[in-house]
């Protein structure tokens, strides 16, 4: 049986009260997100679905952590850990738990900016958009491959992340190995960041709805500055006391994939706050309408929406377009044949039916006369 530490230092009681406070937290929000899409009467898709896993492996690392100071000895000093405690393989155990960390830290945090790109797409739906977020998804995805690679071939042989006394071993700068993965963790942050805000601010809306978007993708900032203060603290991390030296990292690094989660969900929650959806997941919020925000110089042609309802369908204020005419392969039963015609306007689909009905020709001396030619 492993020996347990005392808790005694104020950072071992830090980290163990984050895991805790941060895992139900995660877990809270999450819950709110799917009562949120039920309130909507949506359906979850796959941006809930990884935010889901991102959340289970986010409370993982959170036990993980915990574990490190019950089990690994982070608080103490290295030399403390031998002498008081009579414990060798203190720091041996902490390294393990390291290793565990950094892959569900990169695991977790993969998941969950796929589940932002995957919502923000949906959200959207403007080609240089969703152009830019699969090019995010490739970054994000090598971000997180290259992580989970450093974790594993930082060290040959690979026991030797933890096991200095093996014979031939070799290992790379951890600090370094780290510090670019933070680094390239910060990046990957600041561009789902930045993504939106060029879209929002061009919203023909009054300032307070657009204030209220940009705070809610804002929450976003706040994985980024905990990933800044991360970085900053593992470049002063003394690797020969490494189990007294690392608690503030290891503090950082729980905060991170929980906030994340968080992030990702509060951008979910509006349909908790009021408002009357109908069984295809339309909304019409109550309350006096706001006056939009008009734009001068603006070149678009349609009538102005309604911000108090989930209304998307824009209306010309003139017929400013040209449109041809399909025939469906199929007729529409009870009511003629249906023809369909999709015109794809940017990021606007338009989506026209009509009916066409046969009634007799009327008969006349000009129809009279184009049969005796024929």
């Amino acid at each position: 049986m492993s020996f347990i530490f005392p808790l005694e230092t104020a950072d071992q009681k830090a980290v163990v009260a984050c895991g805790v406070i941060f895992s139900f937290l995660a877990v809270l929000s999450v819950i709110l997100r799917v009562l949120a899409r039920h309130r909507a009467n949506r359906t979850l898709d796959w941006s809930d679905y990884f935010v889901i896993a991102a959340c289970f492996f986010a409370v993982v690392y959170q036990g993980v952590s915990i574990s490190s100071v019950l089990v690994g000895g982070v608080g103490f000093h290295v030399d403390e850990i031998k002498n008081r405690f009579g414990i060798e393989s203190g720091e041996e155990m902490f390294l393990k738990h390291t290793i565990a960390n950094q892959l569900l830290w990169a695991i977790s945090l993969c998941l969950c900016r796929v589940s932002i790109l995957v919502l923000s797409t949906k959200i959207f739906l403007v080609q240089s958009f969703i152009v830019t977020a699969r090019i995010t998804y490739v970054v994000v995805l090598g971000w997180g491959l290259t992580a989970i690679l450093t974790a594993f071939l930082l060290c040959r042989p690979f026991a030797y992340n933890w096991d200095r006394s093996i014979e031939g071993g070799v290992c790379g700068d951890p600090t370094v190995s780290w510090a670019v993965t933070g680094v390239l963790n910060m990046i990957s942050d600041i561009i789902i960041l930045i993504m939106p805000m060029p879209y929002l601010l061009r919203l023909e809306l009054a300032w307070e709805k657009r204030l209220q978007l940009m705070v809610i993708f804002g929450i976003l900032v706040l994985p980024c500055i905990v990933s800044v203060a991360r970085i900053a603290e593992m470049i002063m991390m003394d690797f020969n006391d490494i189990t007294f030296s690392s608690p503030h990292t290891i503090l950082l690094s729980s905060l991170e994939p929980c906030l994340s989660v968080m992030a990702s969900c509060a951008m979910t929650m509006r349909p908790l706050f009021g408002g009357r959806y109908s069984p295809d997941g339309t909304a019409g919020f109550t309350g006096p309408p706001i006056a939009p925000l008009t734009k001068r110089n603006s070149n678009r042609r349609f009538q102005t929406l309604n911000e108090n309802t989930s209304e998307t369908r824009l209306r010309p204020e003139e017929v400013g377009y040209q449109a041809s005419i399909a025939k469906s392969s199929e007729p529409f039963m009870g009511f003629g044949r249906l023809g369909e015609l999709g015109l794809e306007m940017g990021a606007i689909s338009i989506r026209q039916e009509w009916i066409v009905k046969e009634e007799p020709r009327p008969s006349s001396s000009g129809t009279g006369k184009d049969k005796s030619v024929r």
